[in-house]
């Protein structure tokens, strides 16, 4: 979500004038408590609909998100041309609105089993036994806090890694809409801890990881590198528990299908530490990349994916083997 909404021309002096930054985040959270207000009084089909239609009003009105989301596309696919990167970012900002419109209603998704249908596609113990823990990892695809549903539904206990909102106000507000999940919810930032001593409790640990991160290793996605996070692999690692991509296709409106793939594993089980997590990282990324394929107007690019100035396929494309050790 944009740091300012509403003031958006004037975030630079905002981060100056902390008067002005608590103005702004206050019209910030009147519009989005209005849209969320009203998304809540409709029935959840419609309310998606709307959703799609607001986003794809307002998301190509915010030109810097708006450019960013052209640039991770033309990058994750150079054949598009303009006209087409345009329409694509367009309909991806579509996909966000129906995000926001579906918060209030995650409690209708939990609920309605005709709605969300929970795909298995190889049992592990986590499923049977809900106290025995695993580690999730998702892309930000369709609506991805239906996944924190599904495991509700599955009577999964987990705690959940997320990026606050800048504006506090706006944090609050999709917290409130965010107990639904019956997930504890932890603040990307100083995380590693509490996600540590999550699994030690038996509950599972859940995060998005398809964003570039400022610090992490390299790896490869859509044939350009990206600095991601190693984090899951490494605890999927430590604490010797699955490391499950969990998949979420939008089936139509706010009827969802959530896939729970098959646990990734080491290719050489005998290395170190190390190049194993990089080893089950790439693998993740290397589904993220096929699913964003397959449906790539629902993928919420809205931050930098590579880093600045990548714009051809490097020539040697590979992975790096330089892994920093994890601050346990």
């Amino acid at each position: 979500m944009a740091e300012f909404i509403i003031g958006n021309s004037l975030r630079t002096l905002a981060r100056k004038n902390r008067w002005l930054q608590r103005i702004l985040w206050r019209l910030d959270f009147a519009l989005v408590w209005c849209l969320v207000s009203l998304f809540r009084c409709l029935p959840v089909d419609l309310a998606s609909r709307l959703g799609a239609s607001v986003g794809r009003w307002v998301g190509p009105r915010m030109k810097r998100k708006h450019a960013l989301y052209r640039e991770n596309f033309a990058i994750a696919f150079p054949e598009l041309n303009e006209v087409e990167l345009d329409q694509l970012a367009t309909d991806a900002w579509g996909q966000a609105g129906r995000v926001l419109a579906e918060y209030p209603h995650l409690t209708t998704l939990l609920e309605d089993e005709q709605r969300l249908q929970i795909d298995i596609a190889e049992p592990v113990v986590t499923y049977s036994d809900p106290s025995t823990p695993c580690v999730i990892v998702t892309a930000h695809q369709s609506n991805w806090e239906v996944i924190g549903t599904a495991m509700a539904r599955m009577g999964i206990p987990n705690a959940t890694l997320y990026s606050p909102p800048t504006n506090p106000y706006l944090d609050k507000l999709l917290a409130d809409s965010r107990r639904a999940l019956m997930c504890e919810l932890l603040a990307r930032d100083n995380s590693a801890r509490l996600l540590m001593r999550a699994l030690k409790q038996g509950r599972t640990a859940a995060m998005v990881m398809d964003r570039r991160v400022d610090e992490g290793d390299t790896v490869s996605f859509f044939g350009h590198q990206k600095m991601a996070t190693t984090m899951p692999a490494r605890l999927a690692l430590k604490f010797k528990c699955d490391l499950v991509p969990v998949q979420v296709i939008r089936k139509k409106d706010a009827s969802y299908r959530v896939i729970f793939h098959p646990p990734v594993k080491p290719r050489n089980p005998t290395a170190d530490d190390g190049s194993q997590a990089l080893d089950l990282t790439q693998q993740v990324h290397d589904q993220f990349e096929s699913w964003i394929k397959a449906s790539p107007q629902d993928w919420f690019c809205s931050k930098r994916i590579w880093a600045k100035g990548v714009t051809q396929p490097p020539e040697d494309a590979g992975v790096s083997t330089d892994v920093d050790s994890y601050a346990a």
